[in-house]
C-alpha cells in the first residue's frame, strides 16, 4: 500500500468514526421534552412535600406555644392566661390578647426586640394573614378561655379556667390552627368559638390539606379533621362539675 492510499483510507475511517459533532435538531427536541415532562412531573411532588414540610413545622410551633401557655398557667396558680385581660383602670384601656400576656412574662420570649404574636414559633407557617397579634393560632373562647372579667361556660370563677378544671385534658383544645372565617382558613385568629354551631367566624382552620392542627391541654398535638373535632367535643364540655 503506497502513502496516497494509506491516507485515503485513514480519512475515510476519520470520517466514520469522528466525523459526527453534536445532537440533531430532532435529538435536541427529545431532550428538552423529556426535561419538561420530568420538570412536570416533580412540580406537584415538590408542592406536596413542600406542604409537609409546612404542616410539620406548624406541629412543632403548636407544641412550643402550647407548653408556653400550660408553663404560664403552672406558674400562676394553674389559671390559664385571659383572652384578654380587664380594662387597665389607670390608662382606660385594655391590655392585648393572651399571646402578648404569655410573652411579656417572658415564656418562650426573651423581653428583647419585637412581640413575637405573628412572627416565628408563634405563627402557622400555613398563615397568610400575620400581624403582632393574629399569628393563625387560637385558643377556645368561652368554654375555657374568656376576657379577664367574664366567667368560662358553667363556672363560678372570672377569667379563663385552671387547668384542673379541665374534664379531659388529652382531649381538649388548648391551642390549635384558628381562623377569622371558614372560607378563607389561612387568615388567622387568635380563638375559636367552643360550640361547632358558631363556626361561622372564629374557627378551626383546616389549612395542612384537610387537617387542623391542634395542641391538647396534656400537651400533645395531634392532626384532626373538622369533623373529628366536632364529634370528640374537642371544644366542649370541658369543665368538671366538681365545684
Amino acid at each position: 500500500m503506497n502513502q496516497t492510499q494509506f491516507d485515503k483510507r485513514f480519512n475515510q475511517s476519520a470520517g466514520a468514526s469522528g466525523g459526527r459533532q453534536g445532537f440533531t435538531l430532532v435529538e435536541l427536541l427529545v431532550v428538552v421534552a423529556i426535561i419538561i415532562l420530568l420538570a412536570a412531573a416533580m412540580f406537584p411532588l415538590m408542592a406536596r412535600m413542600s406542604r409537609a414540610a409546612k404542616a410539620t413545622t406548624c406541629t412543632s410551633n403548636l407544641r412550643q406555644v402550647g407548653m408556653a401557655v400550660i408553663t404560664y398557667a403552672s406558674d400562676h396558680g394553674n389559671k390559664l392566661p385571659s383572652l384578654q385581660p380587664p380594662v387597665d383602670e389607670r390608662t382606660g384601656k385594655r391590655p392585648p390578647i393572651w399571646p402578648v400576656t404569655v410573652a411579656d412574662a417572658g415564656y418562650m420570649w426573651d423581653g428583647e426586640g419585637t412581640l413575637p404574636c405573628g412572627t416565628g414559633t408563634w405563627t402557622c407557617p400555613s398563615s397568610d394573614f400575620v400581624s403582632n397579634a393574629y399569628g393563625g393560632y387560637g385558643v377556645v373562647e368561652g368554654a375555657i378561655f374568656v376576657y379577664g372579667e367574664k366567667y368560662p361556660i358553667d363556672s363560678k370563677e372570672r377569667g379563663s379556667l385552671r387547668l384542673h378544671r379541665i374534664e379531659r385534658p388529652g382531649s381538649t383544645w388548648l391551642v390549635g390552627d384558628a381562623a377569622l372565617k371558614p372560607e378563607n382558613p389561612k387568615r388567622g385568629w387568635y380563638a375559636i368559638w367552643s360550640k361547632p354551631s358558631r363556626w361561622d367566624g372564629h374557627c378551626p382552620a383546616a389549612r395542612h390539606g384537610d387537617k387542623v392542627n391542634i395542641c391538647m391541654v396534656d400537651g400533645h398535638v395531634e392532626a384532626l379533621t373538622l369533623q373529628q373535632i366536632e364529634e370528640r367535643k374537642l371544644t366542649e364540655e370541658v369543665l368538671k362539675q366538681d365545684e
